[in-house]
């Protein structure tokens, strides 16, 4: 086996594309878990459809915050690897290890739509946020100090930036938990702010 044919396998069992195809398929997968947890209420006698409708209002707020913590961590997963060329078996398996939460986050959601005001709900699910961000965080880490996985080397400060686009965010999920016993209510609030903030940043 010539050594351009040696290449040609080694980046082709090394291909991002085939890290990314099975991570796009669980994000599509968690969407889908989160949205079944609304159902369409059944009226008793005499109840109105508002009211009814009013009673699963928990579950569109779990569900609205959720997605969107899904939407950022799939457009910032996808950002992420834009900059990769190559993969190694590290980083499959950070990448794994990142699905995990994303994986759990429909359970999550569902804590804390029928148990909103609930602490160990709210901190669980501060948790899961928690664990998302840092194993995004441990694989930027991870790809920025490798330049030979890169198309190109990452300078200081975008390599900073990416630090920050995951600790802000973080450290609003460690306050969440903190109160979550407390002002519970203020601890769900964070949970729907950060997304926010991130929109708006």
């Amino acid at each position: 086996m010539n050594q351009e044919t040696e290449r040609r396998r080694f980046e082709r069992s090394h291909d991002p594309g085939r890290v990314m195809a099975p991570s796009d398929g669980v994000f599509a997968i968690v969407i889908t878990l989160l949205v079944l947890e609304i159902r369409v209420p059944d009226l008793t006698a005499g109840q109105r459809l508002a009211d009814a409708l009013n009673e699963i209002r928990p579950s569109f707020v779990a569900f609205l915050i959720s997605f969107f913590v899904v939407a950022i961590a799939w457009t910032g997963h996808r950002d992420l690897f834009a900059f990769i060329r190559l993969t190694d078996r590290n980083l499959v398996w950070l990448n794994i290890l990142y699905m995990l939460p994303l994986t759990l986050l429909p359970f999550g959601a569902a804590l804390i739509s029928r148990h909103a005001r609930e602490k160990v709900a709210l901190t669980m699910y501060g948790l899961l946020l928690l664990a998302i961000a840092f194993t995004r965080l441990f694989i930027w880490l991870y790809v920025t100090n490798r330049s030979h996985l890169l198309f190109e080397p990452i300078d200081r400060r975008s390599r900073t930036l990416g630090v920050l686009i995951v600790t802000v965010p973080a450290t609003l999920y460690v306050l969440a938990i903190l109160i979550a016993g407390s002002i519970p209510i203020a601890s769900l609030w964070i949970y729907a702010g950060v997304p926010i903030l991130y929109f708006v940043a």
